[in-house]
């Protein structure tokens, strides 16, 4: 990527319609913006297109912008498996990404993880699935179910289940 390349900017267009500009060399780690720009080997390109990503809402892509934005001027820290911590904070030790997803909802948060996974995001998809496995971290089934919003089976489903599925109920 060349200087003139690190100052271009991008508009990246939610479902909703709604545009939000960030440098492109912020956006370009999402994969679906390399791709719709047509980089060569060298990640040189002409000039940047503006993308939609009409699988993203607008306050969602709002925080995956916030999120592009940040990572260009920190990268997030390699989250080290297996896990250091059984939570969020203990095993992401940068402030700000800690702050980046406290106080987000359970729909905001899958959205970001939907998100992350369709823009080809990696550290933002590492993130966020981190949190979400910290939530589940010591919950009963029934939690778990309530959380991820599983509807509960039917007393045949559940026979059917158990009977082809075996090892799922192994203790």
């Amino acid at each position: 990527m060349n200087a003139d390349e690190c100052m271009e900017t991008i508009k990246l267009t939610s479902r909703g319609g709604d545009s939000f500009e960030l440098p492109y060399a912020a956006a370009r780690l999402a994969h679906v913006v390399r791709d719709a720009n047509d980089e060569n080997d060298d990640g040189d390109i002409d000039s940047p297109e503006d993308v939609e990503i009409l699988k993203v809402n607008s306050p969602c892509l709002e925080k995956v912008v916030e999120f592009l934005k940040h990572y260009h001027e920190e990268a997030l820290t390699e989250i080290k498996t297996p896990l250091e911590d059984n939570t969020f904070e203990g095993n992401v030790k940068q402030e700000w990404y800690q702050n980046f997803l406290k106080g987000i909802d359970q729909p905001m948060l899958f959205d970001l993880v939907t998100a992350a996974n369709f823009m080809a995001i990696q550290p933002l998809l590492d993130l966020t699935c981190l949190k979400v496995s910290c939530q589940l971290m010591g919950k009963s089934a029934e939690e778990i179910r309530q959380i991820l919003n599983i509807p509960k089976l039917t007393p045949e489903e559940e026979e059917t289940a158990r009977r082809d599925h075996r090892w799922i109920f192994d203790d």
